[in-house]
């Protein structure tokens, strides 16, 4: 159980016109001996009932009663209070058993369940009421016919109540007043930045480059960009919202301005977010790392603390805004004695180690919303079916350097030598939109970046719209609105239409025979279907042909495929005495002619076919379809298949004059009835109403 900020001892100074706060640390051996007191206290109430437990003589261990409530709530991550178990009480005070059989035979296994058994015995018996003058009697009589005594009965009433609750020690040994004075320091700490707005902290990049690569094998160029990353990498992960600015520091030093927003930003409420912020600010000051963690050997779990120039925080407390200025003598008191790995699981199950952060990379954790996330899932999706246009979805790119700042795109969009950056604009607060319009504005020459906005926000951002893409947004952000600004504002069909090489992609199709529709997307620099159309009419000529589905293809290949085809299938229904054979064998047999067909889809081999009059393909079925030869000597083929779905001939009557031109297959007619006619009745002519002549 942790402690707010108004449970620690403080002290407040003013100077001119800000408020600084200094809270209360304990420095290595300060009550040592009251803490050991205090200590002893709780280990002399081991398996002793809570209402035994008297606070005050606690809190006289230690004599400020302030500190002490919080060295109290310090030691609750040793010391809990535990309820007792039914079955072991039940056991302890019925040697015969006899009780826990008539309580087993009337459902009863808990106190509440023991409660409400009483409560229906009185309403049935007593009216609903008992009086002061029959408890006795009628608690007697209830426990008798359970087997219990009175006395037992009552307890057993009672024994989920905070009262009965049992002290139990939830590590093997007892603490010693070292590790209590840490994690209380530690938790003071972490109660200041419940309370907080923001925390920045000045980071020397260049010293945290040199504790990545120790041989100085990095540049310092190199170096800035990494950290951003880390940083933002870090942030996302415990999903806390953050800010980056580049400061230079002079005499050649550069250092990192990172800040980090707290619940009083954000939500106004500690409790969740404020753990959040407490765990990625522990991080980056290096204290509370498991053992395990903190000798890890690569630099993604180096702690930051040596590379921390400065640190302060905003608290806020009863209405009022103070400046908590972290020294380096708060970091020395902080990283005293660093809890074990084994510990801060058990102790802290929510907590995780930077190691273990990162090798737990759950999606929902990688996003600033739920918006980004949807956007990134659909995004994905989409690029398995290459509906996309050709761009593909970077996450975290690098950081922009501003003149006063960094700004870190949300995504980047790849396309070739187009790079194009994404950023998702939410409406959190005024002080959100005021930094995110400061830094745009110094963006405002860039022509790479495309903004999306809630529709509610536009006007808020109305002052982005002349320079920058514009997409509007109610819920999710649409990829069609997407590829339609970046269609409009980024396409550079024009300029890939210049590099095309017809002469050397013709000298292909020629070589293989046919390039597929899909490879030739990749040849022709193409990623639409309307692009693919324009561009294969620079290829076309008398002998190369482009058909939509199939690709570019050179008659003399397609005429040598289709007598082999033909060839086979006249062979084939020879064998099977058969006038037509299964669509998927003839696609078999046309990957085994053609090594060119091996890996196209069916939908392409099924176009060829159709180029051909002479092969038609029949579909008996929604499953099923047929592959048969029509020739000018025989029969249609496709009559024989029609004849054995018994397709009706088509019946005419007098209203139908329209003569149907002949047509080498069968179709299917509809029976043409005569339309009714619509009887004609005689107009009513209705007299004027005021007419009485």
């Amino acid at each position: 159980m942790r402690f707010s900020i108004q449970d620690i001892p403080k002290t407040v100074r003013r100077h001119g016109d800000t408020l600084s706060l200094s809270l209360r640390f304990l420095r290595p051996g300060e009550l040592q001996a009251e803490i050991a007191h205090l200590i002893a206290f709780h280990e002399q109430h081991l398996a002793q009932p809570q209402r035994l437990f008297m606070l005050d003589d606690a809190r006289a261990c230690i004599g400020d009663y302030r500190l002490a409530h919080a060295l109290l709530a310090t030691l609750s991550n040793w010391y809990r209070w535990q309820a007792r178990s039914w079955d072991t009480v039940l056991q302890a005070y019925d040697k015969s058993g006899q009780a826990q059989k008539q309580l087993h035979e009337a459902d009863i296994h808990s106190p509440t369940q023991l409660r409400l058994a009483l409560y229906t015995t009185i309403n049935e018996s007593q009216h609903g009421f008992l009086s002061t003058q029959m408890r006795t009697e009628t608690l007697e009589r209830i426990a008798h016919s359970y087997q219990l005594e009175r006395a037992t009965l009552e307890y057993l009433l009672t024994l989920d109540s905070e009262d009965e609750a049992l002290l139990a020690r939830t590590s093997a040994h007892a603490p010693d007043p070292h590790e209590i004075r840490t994690l209380y320091n530690q938790w003071a700490f972490e109660a200041a930045l419940f309370s907080a707005s923001h925390v920045q902290f000045v980071i020397d990049y260049a010293a945290f480059a040199r504790l990545s690569t120790p041989d100085n094998a990095q540049t310092i160029g190199s170096g800035i960009g990494s950290v951003i990353k880390r940083l933002c990498y870090l942030a996302r992960t415990l999903g806390v919202y953050y800010d980056l600015a580049y400061q230079d520091a002079g005499g050649g030093e550069s250092h990192l301005l990172l800040t980090l927003y707290g619940p009083q930003e954000v939500t106004g409420r500690a409790q969740q977010y404020g753990l959040r912020l407490a765990r990625l600010s522990r991080y980056l000051l290096g204290y509370g790392i498991p053992a395990q963690a903190s000798h890890a050997k690569t630099h993604k779990s180096l702690p930051l603390s040596p590379a921390i120039v400065s640190a302060q925080a905003t608290v806020h407390m009863l209405q009022r805004a103070y400046t908590f200025v972290i020294t380096p003598a708060i970091l020395h008191l902080l990283h005293i004695a660093p809890i074990s790995s084994a510990q801060a699981t058990e102790n802290n199950p929510t907590d995780s180690t930077p190691t273990a952060v990162e090798t737990n990379n759950t999606a929902s954790t990688l996003f600033d919303s739920s918006i980004e996330q949807h956007f990134a899932e659909a995004f994905t999706a989409l690029t398995v079916n290459q509906h996309l246009h050709g761009w593909h979805l970077e996450r975290e790119p690098e950081p922009l350097l501003l003149s006063h700042g960094i700004f870190i795109p949300d995504f980047a969009l790849t396309r070739a030598k187009q790079h194009i950056y994404v950023e998702i604009l939410g409406f959190w607060t005024a002080t959100y939109r005021e930094r995110k319009l400061q830094k745009l504005q110094q963006l405002q020459t860039r022509r790479d970046i495309v903004l999306a906005l809630p529709r509610e926000a536009a006007a808020a951002f109305a002052s982005l719209a002349p320079h920058f893409p514009l997409i509007l947004y109610d819920e999710q952000l649409s990829i069609t609105d997407l590829l339609q600004v970046l269609q409009h504002h980024y396409d550079d069909f024009a300029e890939r239409m210049t590099t095309l090489d017809s002469a050397t992609i013709r000298r292909q199709v020629e070589r293989e025979g046919l390039l597929s529709e899909q490879r030739c997307y990749e040849l022709l620099h193409c990623y639409r279907r309307a692009e693919i159309q324009h561009a294969a009419e620079q290829i076309t000529n008398t002998e190369i042909t482009f058909t939509p589905g199939i690709g570019l293809y050179h008659q003399r290949w397609l005429q040598d495929t289709h007598q082999h085809l033909t060839r086979w299938l006249q062979q084939q229904m020879t064998i099977t005495s058969s006038t037509t054979l299964p669509l998927t064998a003839v696609i078999q047999s046309m990957r085994e002619m053609q090594a060119i067909l091996m890996n196209c889809e069916e939908s392409v081999l099924e176009g060829l076919l159709a180029t051909w009059a002479d092969i038609q393909i029949v579909h008996t079925s929604i499953f099923e379809a047929h592959v048969a030869l029509s020739s000018p000597e025989k029969s249609s083929p496709l009559a024989t298949i029609a004849e054995q779905v018994l397709i009706s001939p088509p019946v005419q009557d007098q209203y139908d004059t329209m003569t149907h031109p002949p047509h080498s297959s069968l179709r299917l007619v509809k029976e043409r009835r005569p339309a009714s006619k619509k009887r004609i009745r005689d107009p009513i002519e209705q007299e004027a109403l005021w007419d009485n002549s």
